[in-house]
């Protein structure tokens, strides 16, 4: 996450999981960004990622521009694809 960090984005992960499991899981991955703990799935439901009749969200990656509008949007299961969007929108962000 490096690579949007030098263009000024805070990354910011959310999940289903536990503040301990998150611990736990930035401590075993070395990530550079928070992760927010959503136990009550109340994040996943106000941005419509959460799997049907689950306790668990798909990997969606929302831009939101300095204007706090949606500016891009990812839904894939491929952590390397939202990276790569994520990047080209950032970009295009920054020239309007």
């Amino acid at each position: 996450m490096g690579a949007l960090a030098k263009d000024n984005v805070e990354v910011i992960g959310v999940s289903f999981d536990s503040t301990e499991s998150h611990q736990a899981f930035i401590s075993k991955y070395a990530l550079n960004f928070p992760l927010l703990a959503d136990t009550d799935g109340k994040i996943a439901d106000a941005y419509g990622v959460r799997m049907t009749g689950k306790s668990m969200a798909r990997r969606v990656s929302f831009l939101i521009g300095l204007d706090g509008k949606i500016a891009h949007v990812t839904d894939s299961p491929s952590a390397d694809v939202h990276l790569t969007e994520m990047q080209q929108a950032v970009a295009k962000l920054a020239k309007n």
